[in-house]
Protein backbone atom coordinates (compact mmCIF):
# COMPACT_ATOMS: atom_id res chain seq x y z
CA UNK A 1 0.00 0.00 0.00
CA UNK A 2 1.77 2.90 -1.22
CA UNK A 3 -1.01 5.27 -2.75
CA UNK A 4 -4.80 6.57 -2.08
CA UNK A 5 -6.78 6.44 -4.83
CA UNK A 6 -6.06 9.84 -5.94
CA UNK A 7 -2.34 9.02 -6.63
CA UNK A 8 -0.89 11.01 -3.47
CA UNK A 9 1.33 9.30 -1.14
CA UNK A 10 -0.21 7.72 1.65
CA UNK A 11 -0.34 8.80 4.71
CA UNK A 12 -2.24 6.44 7.31
CA UNK A 13 -0.79 6.94 10.73
CA UNK A 14 0.07 3.24 13.20
CA UNK A 15 -2.53 4.53 15.16
CA UNK A 16 -5.32 4.20 12.89
CA UNK A 17 -6.79 0.68 14.23
CA UNK A 18 -6.95 2.61 17.87
CA UNK A 19 -8.41 5.93 16.38
CA UNK A 20 -10.88 3.49 14.35
CA UNK A 21 -11.90 1.80 17.49
CA UNK A 22 -12.51 4.77 19.46
CA UNK A 23 -14.73 5.92 17.08
CA UNK A 24 -16.33 2.59 16.66
CA UNK A 25 -16.93 2.67 20.40
CA UNK A 26 -18.81 6.11 20.45
CA UNK A 27 -21.30 4.99 17.80
CA UNK A 28 -24.58 5.62 19.69
CA UNK A 29 -26.71 2.16 19.43
CA UNK A 30 -29.95 3.91 18.14
CA UNK A 31 -31.23 2.49 14.99
CA UNK A 32 -29.31 -0.76 13.22
CA UNK A 33 -29.17 0.38 9.26
CA UNK A 34 -27.87 4.05 10.91
CA UNK A 35 -24.97 2.27 12.81
CA UNK A 36 -24.45 -0.24 10.26
CA UNK A 37 -23.50 2.75 7.45
CA UNK A 38 -21.74 4.85 10.33
CA UNK A 39 -19.46 1.57 10.80
CA UNK A 40 -19.19 1.28 7.00
CA UNK A 41 -17.91 4.97 6.63
CA UNK A 42 -15.62 4.79 9.12
CA UNK A 43 -14.01 1.51 7.93
CA UNK A 44 -14.10 3.13 4.11
CA UNK A 45 -12.31 6.49 6.11
CA UNK A 46 -9.65 4.24 7.76
CA UNK A 47 -8.53 2.35 5.07
CA UNK A 48 -8.88 5.49 2.22
CA UNK A 49 -10.71 2.89 0.46
CA UNK A 50 -13.95 4.36 -2.27
CA UNK A 51 -16.34 1.64 -0.56
CA UNK A 52 -16.95 -0.12 2.78
CA UNK A 53 -19.95 -2.53 3.13
CA UNK A 54 -21.14 -4.65 6.07
CA UNK A 55 -22.87 -7.47 4.76
CA UNK A 56 -25.32 -8.92 6.91
CA UNK A 57 -27.00 -12.76 5.87
CA UNK A 58 -30.64 -12.96 5.69
CA UNK A 59 -31.97 -16.47 6.09
CA UNK A 60 -35.61 -16.29 4.59
CA UNK A 61 -33.97 -15.13 1.02
CA UNK A 62 -30.49 -16.87 1.59
CA UNK A 63 -29.11 -13.75 0.76
CA UNK A 64 -25.97 -11.65 1.68
CA UNK A 65 -27.41 -7.91 1.79
CA UNK A 66 -25.48 -5.17 2.23
CA UNK A 67 -27.43 -3.38 5.67
CA UNK A 68 -24.60 -1.04 5.70
CA UNK A 69 -22.62 1.11 2.66
CA UNK A 70 -20.04 3.94 3.23
CA UNK A 71 -21.80 7.02 1.69
CA UNK A 72 -18.97 7.31 -1.15
CA UNK A 73 -20.06 7.72 -4.81
CA UNK A 74 -18.88 3.93 -5.33
CA UNK A 75 -21.13 2.55 -2.70
CA UNK A 76 -24.05 5.20 -4.16
CA UNK A 77 -23.77 2.85 -7.39
CA UNK A 78 -23.24 -0.42 -6.12
CA UNK A 79 -26.75 -0.07 -4.31
CA UNK A 80 -27.73 1.70 -7.76
CA UNK A 81 -26.62 -1.85 -9.72
CA UNK A 82 -28.24 -3.71 -7.27
CA UNK A 83 -24.76 -5.33 -6.68
CA UNK A 84 -26.00 -4.75 -2.76
CA UNK A 85 -27.69 -8.54 -2.28
CA UNK A 86 -25.59 -10.98 -3.04
CA UNK A 87 -27.59 -14.64 -3.20
CA UNK A 88 -25.35 -17.48 -1.83
CA UNK A 89 -26.31 -19.50 -4.86
CA UNK A 90 -24.20 -17.11 -6.95
CA UNK A 91 -21.23 -18.62 -4.85
CA UNK A 92 -17.85 -16.26 -5.37
CA UNK A 93 -15.02 -15.50 -3.05
CA UNK A 94 -17.79 -13.32 -0.83
CA UNK A 95 -20.13 -16.29 -0.19
CA UNK A 96 -16.86 -18.41 0.01
CA UNK A 97 -15.46 -16.09 2.92
CA UNK A 98 -18.89 -16.25 4.78
CA UNK A 99 -18.86 -19.79 4.59
CA UNK A 100 -15.20 -20.82 5.51
CA UNK A 101 -14.17 -17.77 7.47
CA UNK A 102 -11.43 -17.53 5.36
CA UNK A 103 -9.98 -13.80 4.42
CA UNK A 104 -10.11 -12.66 0.96
CA UNK A 105 -7.41 -10.34 -0.43
CA UNK A 106 -7.13 -9.09 -3.92
CA UNK A 107 -5.06 -6.37 -6.02
CA UNK A 108 -6.89 -7.83 -9.52
CA UNK A 109 -10.19 -8.49 -9.07
CA UNK A 110 -10.75 -8.20 -12.75
CA UNK A 111 -8.66 -11.58 -12.97
CA UNK A 112 -10.14 -13.91 -10.70
CA UNK A 113 -12.64 -16.31 -11.85
CA UNK A 114 -14.96 -16.29 -8.81
CA UNK A 115 -15.80 -12.35 -9.32
CA UNK A 116 -19.26 -11.38 -8.73
CA UNK A 117 -20.35 -10.08 -12.06
CA UNK A 118 -20.60 -6.60 -12.17
CA UNK A 119 -18.00 -5.65 -9.20
CA UNK A 120 -15.00 -5.45 -11.89
CA UNK A 121 -16.26 -4.74 -15.13
CA UNK A 122 -16.03 -1.20 -16.56
CA UNK A 123 -19.93 -0.44 -16.69
CA UNK A 124 -20.07 -1.68 -13.40
CA UNK A 125 -17.96 -0.72 -10.65
CA UNK A 126 -14.58 -1.10 -11.67
CA UNK A 127 -13.08 -2.45 -8.81
CA UNK A 128 -9.69 -3.86 -8.67
CA UNK A 129 -8.40 -4.16 -5.38
CA UNK A 130 -10.76 -5.89 -2.67
CA UNK A 131 -10.95 -7.29 1.29
CA UNK A 132 -13.35 -9.66 2.68
CA UNK A 133 -12.98 -10.62 5.92
CA UNK A 134 -15.81 -12.95 8.14
CA UNK A 135 -18.38 -10.76 10.87
CA UNK A 136 -19.44 -12.50 14.09
CA UNK A 137 -21.54 -11.65 16.67
CA UNK A 138 -21.76 -12.91 19.62
CA UNK A 139 -19.87 -16.25 18.60
CA UNK A 140 -22.00 -16.85 15.56
CA UNK A 141 -21.18 -16.00 12.05
CA UNK A 142 -23.56 -13.26 10.56
CA UNK A 143 -22.30 -11.93 7.55
CA UNK A 144 -18.99 -10.55 5.72
CA UNK A 145 -16.87 -6.61 6.00
CA UNK A 146 -15.81 -5.87 2.64
CA UNK A 147 -13.70 -2.94 1.45
CA UNK A 148 -13.03 -2.14 -2.46
CA UNK A 149 -10.85 0.02 -4.33
CA UNK A 150 -10.62 0.80 -7.87
CA UNK A 151 -7.03 1.24 -7.83
CA UNK A 152 -4.71 -1.90 -8.69
CA UNK A 153 -2.81 -3.37 -5.42
CA UNK A 154 -4.40 -0.95 -2.88
CA UNK A 155 -3.96 -3.39 0.13
CA UNK A 156 -1.51 -4.70 2.21
CA UNK A 157 -1.51 -7.70 4.51
CA UNK A 158 -1.60 -5.19 7.38
CA UNK A 159 -4.61 -3.66 5.86
CA UNK A 160 -6.31 -7.30 5.83
CA UNK A 161 -5.41 -8.04 9.73
CA UNK A 162 -6.22 -4.43 10.32
CA UNK A 163 -9.44 -4.83 9.06
CA UNK A 164 -10.24 -8.18 10.96
CA UNK A 165 -9.24 -6.35 14.22
CA UNK A 166 -12.28 -3.99 13.34
CA UNK A 167 -14.38 -7.38 12.09
CA UNK A 168 -14.63 -8.07 15.77
CA UNK A 169 -15.08 -4.81 17.39
CA UNK A 170 -17.87 -4.14 14.78
CA UNK A 171 -19.11 -7.28 15.80
CA UNK A 172 -18.96 -6.01 19.14
CA UNK A 173 -21.34 -2.58 18.08
CA UNK A 174 -23.70 -5.08 16.34
CA UNK A 175 -24.50 -7.27 19.27
CA UNK A 176 -24.73 -4.13 21.54
CA UNK A 177 -27.29 -1.97 18.98
CA UNK A 178 -29.26 -5.35 18.98
CA UNK A 179 -29.82 -5.66 22.45
CA UNK A 180 -30.22 -1.92 23.13
CA UNK A 181 -33.41 -1.98 19.99
CA UNK A 182 -34.22 -5.34 22.01
CA UNK A 183 -34.80 -3.95 25.36
CA UNK A 184 -36.41 -0.38 24.05
CA UNK A 185 -38.81 -2.58 21.72
CA UNK A 186 -39.40 -4.70 25.25
CA UNK A 187 -39.91 -1.36 27.37
CA UNK A 188 -42.08 -0.27 24.80
CA UNK A 189 -44.13 -3.24 24.76
CA UNK A 190 -44.69 -3.32 28.22
CA UNK A 191 -45.99 0.61 28.43
CA UNK A 192 -48.55 -0.41 25.60
CA UNK A 193 -49.86 -3.39 27.56
CA UNK A 194 -49.53 -1.19 31.10
CA UNK A 195 -52.24 1.19 29.12
CA UNK A 196 -54.44 -1.23 27.75
CA UNK A 197 -54.59 -3.03 31.14
CA UNK A 198 -55.62 0.01 32.85
CA UNK A 199 -58.08 1.35 30.10
CA UNK A 200 -59.53 -1.87 29.83
CA UNK A 201 -60.15 -1.92 33.69
CA UNK A 202 -61.53 1.09 34.46
CA UNK A 203 -63.72 0.67 30.78
CA UNK A 204 -65.00 -3.04 32.59
CA UNK A 205 -65.66 -1.17 35.69
CA UNK A 206 -67.74 1.48 34.35
CA UNK A 207 -69.11 -1.06 32.15
CA UNK A 208 -70.59 -3.08 35.20
CA UNK A 209 -72.03 -0.30 37.12
CA UNK A 210 -74.39 0.06 33.91
CA UNK A 211 -75.15 -3.48 33.59
CA UNK A 212 -75.94 -3.26 36.96
CA UNK A 213 -78.83 -0.19 36.27
CA UNK A 214 -80.05 -2.03 33.33
CA UNK A 215 -80.31 -5.31 35.51
CA UNK A 216 -82.31 -3.50 37.99
CA UNK A 217 -84.58 -1.75 35.41
CA UNK A 218 -85.53 -5.34 33.74
CA UNK A 219 -86.36 -6.98 37.07
CA UNK A 220 -88.62 -4.40 37.34
CA UNK A 221 -90.12 -4.76 33.99
CA UNK A 222 -90.10 -8.64 34.62
CA UNK A 223 -92.26 -8.05 37.74
CA UNK A 224 -94.76 -5.70 36.32
CA UNK A 225 -95.29 -8.33 33.30
CA UNK A 226 -95.44 -11.05 35.63
CA UNK A 227 -98.35 -9.08 37.44
CA UNK A 228 -99.97 -8.24 34.41
CA UNK A 229 -99.88 -12.38 32.95
CA UNK A 230 -97.54 -11.03 30.05
CA UNK A 231 -96.37 -14.30 29.04
CA UNK A 232 -94.53 -12.13 25.64
CA UNK A 233 -93.00 -9.92 28.00
CA UNK A 234 -91.58 -12.20 30.28
CA UNK A 235 -90.38 -13.59 27.68
CA UNK A 236 -88.31 -10.69 26.29
CA UNK A 237 -87.24 -9.82 29.78
CA UNK A 238 -85.91 -13.18 30.13
CA UNK A 239 -83.87 -12.85 26.90
CA UNK A 240 -82.60 -9.50 28.06
CA UNK A 241 -81.53 -10.69 31.37
CA UNK A 242 -79.34 -13.92 29.41
CA UNK A 243 -77.88 -11.21 27.34
CA UNK A 244 -77.00 -9.00 30.23
CA UNK A 245 -75.17 -12.32 31.73
CA UNK A 246 -73.19 -12.61 29.00
CA UNK A 247 -72.04 -8.88 29.02
CA UNK A 248 -70.73 -9.76 32.73
CA UNK A 249 -69.14 -12.96 32.33
CA UNK A 250 -67.26 -11.03 29.07
CA UNK A 251 -66.20 -8.05 31.70
CA UNK A 252 -64.80 -10.82 34.23
CA UNK A 253 -63.18 -12.57 31.62
CA UNK A 254 -61.50 -9.31 30.77
CA UNK A 255 -61.07 -7.94 34.12
CA UNK A 256 -59.46 -11.29 34.97
CA UNK A 257 -56.76 -11.31 31.82
CA UNK A 258 -56.12 -7.77 33.88
CA UNK A 259 -55.71 -9.50 37.03
CA UNK A 260 -53.49 -12.16 35.51
CA UNK A 261 -51.00 -10.06 33.85
CA UNK A 262 -50.29 -7.71 37.23
CA UNK A 263 -50.34 -10.63 39.48
CA UNK A 264 -53.43 -10.38 40.91
CA UNK A 265 -55.27 -13.80 40.35
CA UNK A 266 -55.66 -14.93 43.53
CA UNK A 267 -57.38 -18.23 44.64
CA UNK A 268 -59.65 -18.84 47.73
CA UNK A 269 -58.91 -23.06 47.76
CA UNK A 270 -60.51 -25.37 50.19
CA UNK A 271 -61.49 -29.32 49.03
CA UNK A 272 -64.10 -29.12 46.54
CA UNK A 273 -65.66 -32.23 45.06
CA UNK A 274 -64.96 -32.13 41.78
CA UNK A 275 -67.78 -34.82 40.76
CA UNK A 276 -70.67 -32.65 42.06
CA UNK A 277 -69.32 -29.29 40.76
CA UNK A 278 -68.73 -30.68 37.06
CA UNK A 279 -72.59 -32.63 37.36
CA UNK A 280 -73.88 -28.97 38.53
CA UNK A 281 -72.31 -27.12 36.01
CA UNK A 282 -73.42 -29.25 32.90
CA UNK A 283 -77.31 -29.20 34.50
CA UNK A 284 -77.14 -25.53 33.98
CA UNK A 285 -75.88 -25.44 30.27
CA UNK A 286 -78.28 -28.11 28.63
CA UNK A 287 -80.81 -27.23 26.64
CA UNK A 288 -83.47 -28.78 23.98
CA UNK A 289 -80.68 -27.92 21.22
CA UNK A 290 -77.70 -28.46 23.47
CA UNK A 291 -76.86 -32.28 24.52
CA UNK A 292 -74.73 -33.02 27.32
CA UNK A 293 -73.77 -36.48 28.80
CA UNK A 294 -71.72 -36.46 31.96
CA UNK A 295 -69.72 -39.43 33.17
CA UNK A 296 -68.65 -39.21 36.91
CA UNK A 297 -67.20 -40.83 40.00
CA UNK A 298 -69.61 -40.37 43.02
CA UNK A 299 -66.68 -38.03 44.82
CA UNK A 300 -63.80 -37.15 43.54
CA UNK A 301 -61.54 -34.05 45.70
CA UNK A 302 -59.77 -31.77 44.72
CA UNK A 303 -57.71 -28.64 46.94
CA UNK A 304 -58.88 -25.83 44.80
CA UNK A 305 -61.08 -22.72 44.09
CA UNK A 306 -64.82 -23.66 43.38
CA UNK A 307 -65.78 -20.47 41.57
CA UNK A 308 -62.55 -20.90 39.58
CA UNK A 309 -62.97 -24.34 38.66
CA UNK A 310 -66.32 -23.68 37.63
CA UNK A 311 -65.40 -20.91 35.31
CA UNK A 312 -62.78 -22.84 33.73
CA UNK A 313 -65.19 -25.58 32.96
CA UNK A 314 -67.99 -23.07 31.70
CA UNK A 315 -65.57 -21.51 29.40
CA UNK A 316 -64.63 -25.26 27.78
CA UNK A 317 -68.55 -26.02 27.80
CA UNK A 318 -68.64 -22.75 26.09
CA UNK A 319 -66.29 -23.17 23.82
CA UNK A 320 -68.08 -27.05 22.84
CA UNK A 321 -71.15 -25.30 22.33
CA UNK A 322 -69.93 -23.18 19.56
CA UNK A 323 -67.89 -25.44 17.77
CA UNK A 324 -69.89 -28.79 18.04
CA UNK A 325 -71.97 -29.41 15.18
CA UNK A 326 -74.54 -30.70 17.18
CA UNK A 327 -74.75 -34.37 15.35
CA UNK A 328 -73.55 -36.10 18.55
CA UNK A 329 -73.87 -34.82 22.18
CA UNK A 330 -71.13 -32.98 23.90
CA UNK A 331 -68.96 -35.56 26.77
CA UNK A 332 -68.08 -34.70 29.97
CA UNK A 333 -65.74 -37.11 31.59
CA UNK A 334 -64.16 -37.26 34.84
CA UNK A 335 -61.83 -39.89 35.51
CA UNK A 336 -59.08 -40.48 38.11
CA UNK A 337 -55.51 -41.85 36.81
CA UNK A 338 -52.00 -42.39 38.45
CA UNK A 339 -49.16 -40.06 37.60
CA UNK A 340 -46.38 -39.43 39.51
CA UNK A 341 -47.52 -41.79 42.25
CA UNK A 342 -50.17 -39.88 42.81
CA UNK A 343 -54.10 -39.82 41.64
CA UNK A 344 -55.00 -37.00 39.46
CA UNK A 345 -58.55 -35.80 38.43
CA UNK A 346 -58.56 -35.81 34.23
CA UNK A 347 -61.58 -34.12 33.56
CA UNK A 348 -62.78 -33.62 29.70
CA UNK A 349 -64.76 -32.22 27.66
CA UNK A 350 -65.18 -34.09 23.95
CA UNK A 351 -67.40 -32.46 21.06
CA UNK A 352 -67.27 -33.52 17.18
CA UNK A 353 -66.55 -30.38 15.23
CA UNK A 354 -64.37 -29.04 12.31
CA UNK A 355 -60.93 -29.52 12.99
CA UNK A 356 -58.47 -27.30 14.47
CA UNK A 357 -55.74 -25.64 11.95
CA UNK A 358 -52.22 -26.86 13.54
CA UNK A 359 -50.99 -23.00 13.55
CA UNK A 360 -53.78 -22.42 15.56
CA UNK A 361 -53.43 -25.24 18.08
CA UNK A 362 -50.07 -23.71 19.19
CA UNK A 363 -51.39 -20.46 20.13
CA UNK A 364 -55.23 -21.45 21.77
CA UNK A 365 -54.30 -20.94 24.67
CA UNK A 366 -52.72 -17.33 24.56
CA UNK A 367 -55.19 -14.27 25.12
CA UNK A 368 -57.29 -12.43 21.97
CA UNK A 369 -56.39 -15.66 19.90
CA UNK A 370 -59.32 -17.69 18.49
CA UNK A 371 -60.86 -19.43 15.71
CA UNK A 372 -62.73 -18.52 12.66
CA UNK A 373 -65.87 -19.32 14.02
CA UNK A 374 -65.85 -18.02 17.74
CA UNK A 375 -67.45 -14.44 18.21
CA UNK A 376 -66.17 -14.00 21.22
CA UNK A 377 -62.92 -12.50 22.31
CA UNK A 378 -60.74 -15.25 22.65
CA UNK A 379 -60.34 -15.21 26.65
CA UNK A 380 -62.00 -18.71 27.43
CA UNK A 381 -59.63 -21.14 26.65
CA UNK A 382 -56.44 -18.58 28.07
CA UNK A 383 -58.88 -18.16 31.29
CA UNK A 384 -59.15 -21.72 31.67
CA UNK A 385 -55.54 -22.92 31.16
CA UNK A 386 -54.37 -20.03 33.34
CA UNK A 387 -57.45 -21.31 35.86
CA UNK A 388 -55.21 -24.63 35.63
CA UNK A 389 -51.84 -23.56 36.01
CA UNK A 390 -53.02 -21.89 38.98
CA UNK A 391 -54.13 -25.11 40.80
CA UNK A 392 -51.12 -26.87 39.93
CA UNK A 393 -52.37 -28.40 36.84
CA UNK A 394 -52.61 -28.27 33.15
CA UNK A 395 -54.86 -28.27 30.16
CA UNK A 396 -54.44 -29.89 27.38
CA UNK A 397 -55.93 -30.13 23.50
CA UNK A 398 -56.35 -33.40 21.88
CA UNK A 399 -57.25 -33.86 18.33
CA UNK A 400 -56.36 -36.95 17.46
CA UNK A 401 -60.31 -38.77 16.77
CA UNK A 402 -61.49 -38.25 13.29
CA UNK A 403 -63.77 -35.17 14.13
CA UNK A 404 -63.33 -35.18 17.71
CA UNK A 405 -62.08 -32.22 19.61
CA UNK A 406 -61.17 -32.96 23.36
CA UNK A 407 -59.46 -30.83 25.97
CA UNK A 408 -58.59 -32.25 28.70
CA UNK A 409 -57.97 -30.17 32.58
CA UNK A 410 -55.80 -32.25 34.74
CA UNK A 411 -55.61 -31.57 38.50
CA UNK A 412 -53.94 -33.18 41.60
CA UNK A 413 -56.09 -34.78 43.51
CA UNK A 414 -56.34 -34.34 47.77
CA UNK A 415 -54.40 -37.29 48.73
CA UNK A 416 -56.04 -38.24 52.08
CA UNK A 417 -59.39 -37.43 50.85
CA UNK A 418 -59.21 -39.62 48.17
CA UNK A 419 -57.42 -42.69 50.51
CA UNK A 420 -60.47 -42.15 52.71
CA UNK A 421 -63.18 -42.68 50.29
CA UNK A 422 -61.09 -45.98 49.27
CA UNK A 423 -61.34 -46.95 53.00
CA UNK A 424 -64.75 -46.42 53.31
CA UNK A 425 -65.44 -48.03 49.91
CA UNK A 426 -63.70 -51.36 50.73
CA UNK A 427 -65.81 -50.76 53.84
CA UNK A 428 -69.19 -50.84 52.43
CA UNK A 429 -67.85 -53.79 50.25
CA UNK A 430 -67.76 -52.34 47.02
CA UNK A 431 -64.84 -53.50 44.49
CA UNK A 432 -61.67 -52.14 44.74
CA UNK A 433 -62.14 -50.28 41.17
CA UNK A 434 -62.53 -46.89 40.74
CA UNK A 435 -66.41 -46.24 41.12
CA UNK A 436 -68.23 -44.65 38.41
CA UNK A 437 -71.56 -42.75 38.17
CA UNK A 438 -73.26 -41.74 34.58
CA UNK A 439 -76.11 -38.77 34.99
Amino acid sequence: MSQTPDGTEDTRKPDRLLLTLERLLQIEAVEFKAVLNEAAQLMAEALCAQKADVFLYDPTSKTLVALGTSQTPLGKRQHALGLNRIPLINGGYLVKVFATGTPYLTGHLDQDPERIVGMSSPDGLGIRSEMVVALDVHGERRGVLMVSSCTPDFFSQQDLQFLQAVARWIGIVIHRTELSERLRKEEAQQRRSMLAEELLTVVAHSLRSYLSTLEAHIDLLQMRALRRKRQEDLHESAVLKRVVRRLERLIADLLDVARLDQGLFALSQRPVNLAHLARETVGAFRTPETEIAVHTPQEVIVVGDAERLRQALENLLVNAIIHTDHKRPIVVKLALEPRHHAWWAMLTVSNTGPPIPSDLQARLFHPFVKGVHSKGLGLGLYLAHSIAVAHQGTLALDTGAAEMVQFTLSLPVATEYHMASRQEEEASGESEGEPHASF
